[in-house]
């Protein structure tokens, strides 16, 4: 796939103060010019949240180790996915323990993923070498600037790879506004043939379109689906607005990450109006129009 112009231009941007950086960064992605001083949609609200200090609630929450205790609290340990090892050197993994398969990952950016659906045969040295850069990375400063990164600790956790050892379970991803779900994504085949199916909490379509293609048939509504919404609920009260992600494994659920910057700024909703809605629904509550949703 060749390389997004957007993002080449947006990399190159990154010597811009916040703000500028901010505005040239929305501007790109969005497709408008604003100062966020009057947001009033979905991406201008996440843009603006976006440049100020975080609480440190939200950086707690963002970083994919340190959430963990927070989520046993809450909702129960029984719900996070089996820990093997978490290190802050490549160096320290033990790569030769894990005898099922399992997932490497950073704790403190994003697309930092590795499966490892054969422990027996992994390429370790290849393991170590992605490690290393990855815990040599301030993703704040060489990402997006997304704020509840900001000084972050790299750290490197492995996980059991839940569901069946070979493919990913789909992943559910609840938009939490005043801690309540108003929108579930729904990726499968993440590392294959990557759909993101965008629902009413109904779990009806809503006649909108983001970054990814859909699925072509309406995914199957997983077994704990009522328990994962009350889950959703549960993480995401503390937040004006968080994106909580949740798999079910054999009507279990597990718990994944809770995400306060969603797709760094650079999902462009359409149609606009949807946007809009959003940021309505954000702003003081007003709910989202059945106009959006396709209910037969």
């Amino acid at each position: 796939m060749a390389p997004d112009p957007r993002v080449m231009i947006s990399r190159r941007l990154r010597f811009l103060p916040h703000r500028a950086f901010a505005i040239a960064h929305h501007a790109l992605f969005q497709g408008e010019i604003t100062t966020f001083r009057r947001p009033r949609t979905y991406a201008q609200l996440l843009a603006r949240k976006n440049l100020d200090p975080q609480p440190e609630l939200v950086r707690r929450t963002a970083d994919k180790y340190l959430v963990r205790a927070h989520v046993a609290e809450r909702i129960g340990a029984e719900h996070l996915i089996p820990l093997l090892q978490v290190a802050e050197r490549a160096e320290d993994l033990d790569l030769d323990a894990p005898t099922v398969p399992y997932v490497v990952k950073g704790t403190h950016g994003c697309d930092m993923t590795i499966l490892v659906r054969h422990p027996e045969s992994a390429d370790k040295a290849a393991i170590r070498s992605r490690v290393r850069r990855w815990l040599r990375t301030d993703f704040f400063r060489h990402g997006w600037r997304e704020r509840p990164y900001e000084g972050m600790t790299p750290r490197v956790v492995v996980e059991e790879m839940i569901g069946d050892g070979v493919t990913p379970p789909a992943d559910y991803k609840f938009f939490v506004f005043h801690g309540e779900p108003a929108m579930v994504v729904v990726d499968q085949d993440r590392f294959t043939a990557h759909t993101s199916t965008l629902l009413h909490p109904d779990w009806v379509p809503f006649r909108i379109s983001g970054r990814f293609a859909q699925a072509d048939a309406l995914p199957e509504k997983p077994a704990a689906y009522e328990r994962m919404r009350e889950i959703a609920r549960t993480l995401g009260k503390d937040f004006a607005f968080a994106r909580v992600d949740l798999y079910d494994v054999d009507g279990h659920v597990y718990f994944g990450e809770i995400t306060h910057n969603p797709g760094g700024g650079l999902v462009r909703l359409r149609p606009r109006a949807f946007d809009r809605a959003l940021g309505d629904l954000w702003r003081d509550g007003t709910p989202i129009p059945e106009r959006f949703v396709a209910r037969r």
